[in-house]
């Protein structure tokens, strides 16, 4: 006979509520950087003026002096004050400077550039609020500029803003709505007698010249003018030669363009007030009667 089994005894839990636990998420290493040395390179000032060496290459005087004082225009007090380079002192402002002190020599730059280390605040304030710094926004009117400081990242600014503006001008022209394509390119003398492929390849050669000029004239009412004005022209309406614009029909004159002006520019800055406003609105109606 099989031996009964003795069932050891269960305690129920106490309770029925799953206990959540977050998910382990493992901690991923981003590195950072930072251009910590950023402060700590100095202040480079290069002379405005130079020549150049049979290679091509700027080349200055070996010494340049500029005065180690000045009159200025003082934004904050609204007054000219007296500024001057004293080393060891803590204020450009003659009036803040101990009376004793000694003016030294001028200051000098050396092939061109001085450099000025973060440690001569003084200098360097000197230098950035003289009349002679051409990138002082305060410069006193007629003061002859001698140098300018070098700003990398303003320069690399303003070349990335020039490459923004050249890609946003070469896409206006490659993605323009066929008519106003070729409405533009007559106003900018691009031949439109191409197939639109080339055109387009015109246009683009023409936003990569001026884009800034490309854009903003995509935007100007008198590139709609004269877009209407040469149709009108290519339709028989009107006549824009030298001598004066006319109405083909009778040969009466418009309006007669200055000597070295071009007969289109004369008849848009016409047909933009009084008098010419109405025949501007002539124009538009013959064009639209032919057009249906």
């Amino acid at each position: 006979m099989t031996p009964t089994k003795t069932r050891k005894a269960v305690t129920p839990p106490t309770s029925t509520k799953v206990e959540a636990k977050a998910p382990i998420v493992e901690k991923k290493f981003t590195p950072k950087f930072s251009a910590t040395n950023r402060d700590l390179k100095p202040s480079v000032y290069e002379i405005v003026k130079s020549s150049k060496d049979k290679n091509g290459n700027k080349k200055y005087p070996v010494v340049s002096m500029i005065k180690s004082e000045d009159v200025i225009y003082d934004p904050i007090s609204g007054e000219n004050r007296k500024i001057r380079y004293i080393p060891g002192e803590t204020s450009i402002y003659a009036n803040e400077q101990d009376p004793n002190a000694k003016m030294r020599e001028p200051i000098a730059f050396t092939n061109g550039f001085l450099f000025v280390d973060k440690t001569n605040p003084t200098l360097k304030k000197y230098l950035d609020h003289c009349n002679a710094n051409r990138d002082n926004p305060n410069r006193v009117p007629g003061k002859r500029e001698i140098f300018f400081l070098q700003d990398n990242e303003r320069n690399a600014k303003k070349e990335i803003e020039k490459v923004a503006t050249s890609m946003e001008a070469v896409q206006a022209a490659l993605k323009m709505p066929l008519n106003e394509l070729i409405g533009y390119a007559k106003v900018l003398g691009v031949n439109t007698s191409k197939s639109t492929d080339e055109i387009r390849w015109d246009m683009k050669i023409e936003a990569e010249k001026s884009p800034s000029t490309f854009l903003s004239g995509m935007n100007d009412p008198r590139t709609e003018m004269k877009q209407l004005l040469l149709m009108a022209e290519e339709s028989g309406i009107i006549s824009m030669k030298k001598d004066g614009v006319k109405w083909s029909n009778s040969g009466n004159i418009i309006c007669v363009p200055a000597i070295g002006t071009k007969p289109i520019d004369r008849m848009v800055d016409f047909c933009s007030s009084g008098e010419g406003e109405q025949v501007y609105t002539e124009i538009e109606r013959r064009l639209q009667a032919i057009n249906g």
